[in-house]
């Protein structure tokens, strides 16, 4: 397996990529696993509260994971999912959503087992940048009133199925399950964002009012390249609300360098 950057600050991300480390074991089929527990804890609040209860010891909650699915998992998922129940939740419907995680790093972890995660992860940008400037098929795609996860997902892989690989495929339909208003492009990125990390690149978005030529992309990629100290994936969209210059993400750092926001402070200053 290629070796690939655990990310650190994802919770229970060690004790995957630990999990995926024993011999024999198919990512992909770790991934599936959690994509069905998360699924399963969103439905079963009451299955959630019982794995979460803290008035319950260790050994009896890991006990019901154990008799609730043990047998329809992967040991490697089973593993991991003793570290989740053995830790101190506040809200049991997190767990939902970290199962959710664990199942879209096992499917970058798969890919990345291929040698192919760098696919992936253009293919995640190429996605989002479909989705970012055609505004209706994002609307069809998160609505929920439109259809269910499964339904939504389905209209997805009729539109990317042939476009993208079976990996970025499947972290497509997760993130058009799991969006709603607003979250889907958020969901992408992250998810793009996470295969960077893996890979020790550092993923920057960019918004600029008009396209940027090769020439300009290769001179940022390579400024922000020896700023940062390591490689730079940019993810460029097009926002005619910036009006002029550009507005650019690295992590935490943000950069607002728009024509939009100097005419805004501008107008700001005259106002007082």
């Amino acid at each position: 397996m290629t070796q690939m950057r655990t990310i650190e600050s994802v919770p229970f991300a060690k004790e995957l990529a630990e999990a995926l480390a024993t011999p024999g074991t198919d990512p992909m089929r770790v991934a599936e696993d959690f994509f069905g527990l998360a699924d399963l804890f969103k439905e079963n609040t009451r299955l959630a509260r019982a794995a979460t209860d803290p008035a319950r010891s260790v050994a009896d909650k890991q006990g019901l994971a154990s008799s609730a699915f043990g047998s329809h998992v992967t040991a490697a998922t089973l593993s991991v999912v003793n570290a989740i129940v053995a830790d101190h939740w506040r809200h049991p419907a997190d767990v939902a959503d970290t199962l959710e995680v664990l199942g879209i790093l096992g499917v970058l972890n798969a890919a990345g087992a291929e040698g192919a995660l760098e696919q992936v992860r253009e293919e995640l940008f190429q996605v989002r940048y479909f989705l970012a400037h055609h505004r209706e098929v994002r609307v069809r795609l998160s609505d929920t009133s439109k259809g269910d996860a499964h339904e939504r997902g389905d209209v997805a892989s009729k539109l990317f199925a042939e476009h993208v690989s079976t990996w970025t495929m499947r972290l497509v339909r997760r993130a058009v399950g799991r969006s709603n208003h607003g979250r889907l492009l958020h969901n992408l990125r992250r998810y793009a964002q996470w295969a960077a990390t893996m890979q020790d690149r550092l993923f920057v978005t960019v918004a600029t009012a008009t396209p940027m030529s090769e020439a300009q992309v290769a001179r940022l990629r390579s400024i922000l390249s020896k700023r940062f100290g390591t490689d730079v994936d940019l993810a460029i969209s097009i926002d005619p609300e910036v009006v002029g210059g550009f507005r650019l993400r690295a992590g935490m750092t943000a950069i607002d360098a728009s024509l939009a926001s100097r005419i805004s402070a501008a107008r700001d200053a005259i106002a007082s």
